[in-house]
């Protein structure tokens, strides 16, 4: 008598799930009825989709913290989007122009900045509380040396044929 396989009820591993395939289908939706903030938004936020590529596992402290910023340097030209119309002439009128992208790009790089100086600043505590934690340690270790001899270290060879 063969084993029967059970089949699980579960959802497959690495497939798209339904909530996930509406999320999807209401994105594209939204994104084509309002199609000058879309069109807007995705170039103004390419430097967040080239975090979330870059990084090693998906969405990280990196890619998180570029799209924030350059999500903040977004929303007042889609306000000024919305302001005048919200048509494609205002919309490519803010795209093409120079100094408006150059907002939206130089907040984007300022995430960059923040991940960096935070990076920087998080190895730096790391850091320092290991070596206050083995500072600790090789304290405790002196005082285990003191209390049992010098057989604690390892150092010393132990005679194993000895009995006990």
């Amino acid at each position: 008598m063969a084993k029967e396989k059970k089949k699980s009820k579960g959802k497959k591993s690495g497939g798209i799930t339904w909530k996930t395939r509406m999320f999807l289908v209401m994105i594209i939706a939204l994104s084509l009825i309002f199609l000058p903030t879309s069109m807007l938004l995705f170039f103004g936020m390419l430097p967040s989709l080239v975090a979330f590529f870059m990084s090693a596992k998906g969405i990280g402290a990196r890619a998180s913290t570029v799209a924030g910023m350059n999500l903040a340097g977004c929303v007042p030209f889609v306000f000024k989007l919305w302001s005048t119309g919200n048509d494609f002439e205002a919309s490519i009128e803010i795209i093409t122009n120079l100094n408006y992208m150059s907002i939206i790009y130089l907040a984007a790089a300022f995430g960059y900045m923040i991940d960096w100086v935070m990076t920087g600043i998080v190895s730096s505590f790391l850091y320092q509380k290991g070596l206050a934690r083995m500072k600790v340690i090789k304290k405790r270790q002196a005082t285990l040396k003191e209390n049992w001899g010098e057989g604690v270290t390892g150092k010393q060879a132990l005679d194993i044929e000895e009995d006990i």
